[in-house]
């Protein structure tokens, strides 16, 4: 039996639209053309399709998706589709063709980045930022087409554990990918989020990430700014920093967690919490200025918040990274890395290749 928005006003309970279904050959269909997805959990998908209605506000009885730019420009970034499912990603993945992508990707702009680096390095000396992730785009020719979409869902459904596939698209273009990095997840009592900063390859020995002085250092400013911004909303627990592995990457974690007196409003949050020092700038300042100035184009939604609403209130927020996004003209695959004192040129440019691959892997292109 098919999911779908409720007709008649009235709230429901999360387990109801959670409960797991089989779209249609013609409802998947028609996701293929419009549609999005936010993975609840390792096992269930949430799926919408059909034109979905533009909201400046979650509508309360409804599931609403949050897919603003990485800028918060959007004045109506909520997007409430007609139609929705909770899917198995392997069912679905079932269903799904596999073609074989032959796009080709143009590295990013070597010349430009090292630029980047020495004005982040620069500023830093000045004392104008203790931390910078600008952002670099490798680039393809051509809109995502149809048999690439369902290529890279098929991947999506494979991943290892810890990557939480997302997405959303139309005739116009769209974005697709599976981010490690959770803003925010409310589910009306306690508030959790995570401090994930500090990269490198999965075979490195735990040890020697754990320990090295530049990773430490990055990972410290984003988990400080983390608790900081939390700080208001009342006692912040943290846990223990630990080596997080998702496939071929390996990353400094730490969750943290808060019960609120009063529980905020989903753009509240977001406007708490994004971006991180993990994807933006610290300190936080005047961080729409900086990130402009550092990447030299516009990010579009990489690293933008990406979120779903439940009806209940139950809400989660992810950071979309380690996706592509395109447009009716082409394709292109996003990535950043942490700039600190002490960042060396030469290794944020193999950590930018490492991500692009990974990203690209992840995704069957």
């Amino acid at each position: 039996m098919m999911l779908s928005v409720p007709t008649t006003p009235r709230p429901e309970p999360a387990a109801a639209w959670l409960r797991r279904s089989s779209p249609s050959a013609e409802s998947l269909r028609a996701f293929l053309q419009c549609g999005a997805l936010f993975a609840w959990s390792e096992d269930r998908w949430i799926i919408a399709w059909g034109q979905p209605e533009k909201s400046a506000q979650p509508h309360p009885d409804h599931l609403s998706f949050y897919r603003p730019d990485y800028m918060l420009r959007d004045p109506q970034p909520w997007r409430i589709y007609p139609q929705a499912a909770a899917v198995s990603p392997d069912g679905l993945a079932q269903q799904l063709r596999g073609e074989t992508s032959a796009r080709r990707w143009r590295e990013f702009d070597l010349t430009a980045f090292a630029a980047t680096f020495h004005a982040v390095q620069a500023a830093l000396r000045r004392g104008e930022l203790s931390k910078a992730v600008p952002a670099v785009f490798e680039q393809s020719s051509g809109a995502l087409r149809e048999a690439e979409l369902e290529r890279a869902l098929r991947a999506l459904a494979n991943l290892p554990a810890g990557l939480m596939p997302y997405g959303y698209w139309d005739a116009d273009g769209g974005h697709l990918g599976a981010s490690p990095e959770l803003l925010f997840a409310d589910d009306g009592v306690e508030i959790q989020t995570m401090a994930v900063a500090g990269t490198a390859r999965a075979g490195r020995a735990p040890d020697e990430m754990m320990d090295d002085p530049k990773e430490r250092s990055e990972h410290a400013l984003v988990l400080d700014d983390l608790t900081a911004q939390m700080g208001p909303l009342g006692s912040v627990t943290r846990g223990a920093t630990r080596l997080w592995r998702i496939g071929i990457l390996s990353h400094l974690r730490t969750d943290l967690r808060v019960t609120p007196a009063q529980t905020p409003a989903f753009a509240d949050l977001v406007r708490l919490l994004h971006p991180t020092p993990a994807v933006g700038i610290a300190p936080r300042g005047d961080w729409r200025w900086w990130v402009q100035r550092l990447d030299g184009v516009d990010r579009g939604s990489f690293a933008a918040p990406f979120g779903l609403a439940l009806p209940d209130g139950t809400a989660r927020c992810l950071v979309a990274i380690r996706g592509v996004q395109w447009d009716r003209e082409s394709t292109r695959c996003g990535a950043g890395c942490g700039l600190v004192a002490g960042s060396d040129l030469r290794r944020e440019t193999d950590e930018l290749r490492l991500k692009l691959a990974a990203t690209r892997g992840n995704l069957g292109l």
